[in-house]
């Protein structure tokens, strides 16, 4: 067993994770028992990939297209939909598969439950001042995210992300790279105008008369699974709004979907679900030696594999991977870390509000996924956007969810502690101050003009779905993702940005940015440092 493990800090997550091989591998070790506890299994990878999200699934296609053979470890398990399926669970009705190896739901405002802890689709990482909301499967948090799909113009990003990043580059590469395979796609005509949808008509027709601009924003879905499901020829799952525990049916290009299915089309490309990854380290080799506990999916413990590797990139997301690398130095495998891990991390701006009383009937259950937003980036108070969140909802409650995103101007940090051999996220409440009233200026201008009142969620529940930083650019890592001074060690993730993607979504960006990392590796690394 790995050194220091801790039950109870292994049942709230740590990284990322992945399966049994029961493909020949080079330079696999036959797995051998112990006097006691789970056996051990060793084996040698050129690369390995720490997560499957949007990072990780990026850098294991195009790892896999430079022809080097890379082991993907993801934590979760495979979650596989299709037409009719019943794979992931229901907003209103919670089993145990809504939640990482907790009792209950952790997702806010999640009708109660009780059940059996199960590596479920949602972790909650919990911190002071600030909770973290991130997915667990093959596809990281692409599986239960809405799919919002927003690219900041030039004045934000710059404003956001550390000098150096070509915006042009972005734009015209890179952002359309990722719009591509997954084919972002804005919601249609025809599905807008459907009685499904009148909530989201209804958003822009409030946008519209407090003078503010709403758009519809593109969403990696096949809006021909949408219209099948409206027509009734699949049970409902996007068309009612039941898409926060992941999408029913076949209509969402999430990342297991795209960039891993593409990856493992090569064959050179080995995605392993159910490991949780417990520790990194450098042998006397200069190579990367990650441990790991390869589980069920109640959470036992059933092989401690051991991966030497020359190359080791991070995808677990910004709480995964800052996890991995604080502790790592904490602890003392890699004392030599740049002392800014944990550093610069911020929660998007997020601040989530509910409408309540609005005038008209919205007509339940909301149509989804998410797919209109205000954009008021040249508000006074600040830029920010608003995005509708339509829900599940069983009757008329004259409701609607409003997440808002600003661009925080204080940050929070990942912090070890050695006593409880726990990485925890602290964060100041006055760190996103001034975007909260920025949020709350352009909501209350909506609201002037169409009617309604407000309540501030996050207010009693601190918490982001978009968690940002803990190894950025310039002070971790180098603007390709190369952690200073540990050749052939990469951050690919949300933990390379530092707090915020300028009043947009992450996904779009993390990934466009985790290509271009991509790109200069494989052209400069490749056949060099691995």
């Amino acid at each position: 067993m790995v050194s220091g493990f801790n039950r109870r800090r292994f049942l709230t997550g740590t990284a990322a994770t992945a399966v049994a091989l029961t493909v020949a591998t080079p330079s696999a070790a036959t797995p051998t028992a112990g006097a006691a506890g789970p056996p051990t299994r060793e084996e040698r990878w050129r690369a390995v990939v720490v997560g499957s999200g949007f990072g990780g699934g990026v850098a294991a296609l195009r790892l896999a297209e430079a022809g080097v053979r890379t082991l993907v470890l993801e934590r979760g398990r495979r979650w596989e939909a299709g037409p009719g399926s019943d794979t992931f669970p229901r907003f209103l009705h919670p089993d145990r598969r809504v939640s990482w190896l907790e009792p209950h739901p952790v997702f806010p405002a999640s009708p109660p439950a009780l059940f059996r802890p199960y590596t479920g689709v949602i972790e909650r990482v919990r911190g002071e001042g600030m909770d973290i909301i991130c997915g667990a499967g093959v596809g990281g948090s692409s599986l239960a995210y809405a799919g919002m799909s927003l690219r900041p113009n030039e004045e934000l990003f710059s404003r956001v992300m550390v000098g150096g990043i070509d915006y042009d580059e972005m734009d015209h590469v890179f952002y359309p790279r990722v719009a591509s395979v997954l084919r972002l796609a804005a919601i249609p005509d025809d599905v807008l105008d459907h009685v499904r949808y009148t909530s989201s008509r209804l958003f822009l027709e409030h946008a519209r008369r407090a003078g503010l601009r709403g758009e519809r924003v593109p969403l990696p879905v096949d809006w021909e699974d949408v219209r099948r499901e409206l027509r009734g020829e699949v049970p409902p799952s996007m068309s009612t709004g039941d898409v926060i525990y992941g999408v029913n049916n076949s209509g969402k290009h999430s990342v297991d979907r795209t960039y891993l299915a593409a990856a493992e089309r090569t064959g050179h490309v080995t995605v392993a679900p159910l490991h949780v990854v417990r520790e990194i380290r450098r042998d006397n080799a200069g190579r990367y030696v990650v441990r790991a506990e390869r589980i069920n999916t109640d959470g036992e413990v059933l092989e401690h594999f051991v991966v030497t590797t020359d190359a080791l990139f991070l995808g677990a997301g910004s709480a995964g991977t800052s996890r991995i690398l604080v502790r790592a130095k904490g602890t003392g495998a890699m004392p030599d870390l740049p002392d800014d891990v944990g550093a610069y991390w911020g929660n998007n701006g997020d601040r989530l509000f509910l409408r309540n009383f609005v005038p008209q009937r919205t007509n339940p259950p909301q149509g989804g996924p998410a797919c209109t937003a205000i954009l008021d980036w040249g508000d006074p108070a600040g830029p920010v956007s608003v995005e509708h969140g339509p829900a599940p909802l069983p009757f008329e409650l004259h409701t609607m969810a409003m997440l808002g995103m600003g661009i925080p101007d204080g940050h929070g940090r990942f912090h070890y502690d050695g006593r409880a051999d726990e990485v925890v996220l602290r964060w100041p409440n006055s760190a996103d101050l001034r975007s909260r009233e920025a949020i709350r200026a352009t909501l209350d201008r909506l609201v002037r003009a169409t009617g309604g009142t407000l309540v501030d969620l996050n207010a009693l529940d601190p918490y982001t779905f978009h968690p940002l930083g803990g190894a950025v650019l310039g002070k971790v890592c180098d603007l390709d993702g190369r952690v200073h001074e540990h050749p052939g060690l990469y951050v690919v993730d949300a933990a390379l940005i530092p707090g915020s993607t300028g009043c947009c979504n992450p996904s779009w960006t993390v990934a466009a940015l985790a290509e271009r990392c991509l790109d200069r590796i494989v052209s400069k690394d490749v056949g060099t440092v691995f």
